[in-house]
């Protein structure tokens, strides 16, 4: 007898559509159908049906108040939470960002070295923005904005040729003459070419090694952080942020 065909996973293509569900959520994307899946990942609708509950039995998926929609469950929460506590850089670094966000009124990001990229683990926000976006949980290349740009400057001469070449068109201070700047001064710094543009600093956190392996950012829109208060305020209390915790961490300044 004839039948339709099921697609029936192997075990190692089922942990992969698993993964490839999960990616799909991002803060454009909150919540998801079965359809969604079956059109994003071209599978058979009872195989992102049958994948998407047993992401739900587990607790890494929820239903939505719209039935037939999901969006990520609590249990991602405790996995996120195993993971950062093994980082003490989080830890150490996060009474720091608040203090700079109350000193300045503006926002300040810790971002975390992670292979070849930045991923952002804390933010301390303005609290007098009307629209929030957080950082926490982003991946940033290296050759993306500021806080990348600062991580880039530290690593070694070859990293840095490839990522370059591989930037994508029209990233702006790349440069050998811009990157050692970066380094020389020890910090990065973006100024906004527009009212509403991003305007801040990126300073270094080191290790008990001396080696950068995060970052602290801090800065808002340039209406309110000029080129003049950024010199002469926000880069000098993020240097100083950033080198109680990479005290902390077990770094001696030479």
């Amino acid at each position: 007898m004839y039948g339709v065909a099921v697609d029936t996973p192997t075990g190692t293509q089922a942990v992969e559509r698993a993964m490839a569900i999960l990616e799909l959520f991002d803060e454009r994307t909150p919540d998801l159908s079965i359809a969604d899946v079956v059109s994003a990942l071209d599978v058979h609708r009872s195989t992102a049906s049958r994948m998407m509950a047993t992401l739900e039995r587990h607790g890494l998926l929820e239903q939505t108040d719209v039935p037939g929609r999901y969006r990520l469950g609590l249990g991602l929460v405790t996995l996120a939470g195993l993971v950062l506590n093994r980082f003490p850089v989080r830890a150490l670094a996060r009474p720091r960002l608040r203090e700079l966000r109350d000193q300045t009124n503006e926002t300040a990001w810790l971002g975390m070295l992670d292979g070849q990229t930045v991923i952002y683990l804390d933010q301390a926000s303005n609290r007098h923005v009307t629209v929030n976006v957080d950082w926490v949980g982003r991946r940033q290349a290296l050759t993306d904005g500021v806080t990348g740009r600062l991580l880039l400057a530290f690593q070694p001469a070859d990293v840095i040729e490839r990522l370059v070449d591989d930037a994508a068109p029209g990233a702006v201070g790349l440069s050998d003459v811009e990157l050692a700047s970066v380094r020389r001064r020890g910090h990065a710094v973006c100024v906004g070419d527009a009212d509403d543009a991003y305007t801040g600093v990126a300073v270094p956190i080191r290790d008990h090694r001396g080696a950068v392996v995060a970052a602290i950012a801090l800065g808002g829109p340039r209406y309110r952080v000029s080129p003049e208060r950024l010199e002469s305020e926000l880069v000098p209390l993020a240097l100083r942020a950033a080198a109680r915790v990479s005290e902390a961490l077990g770094h001696v300044a030479a």
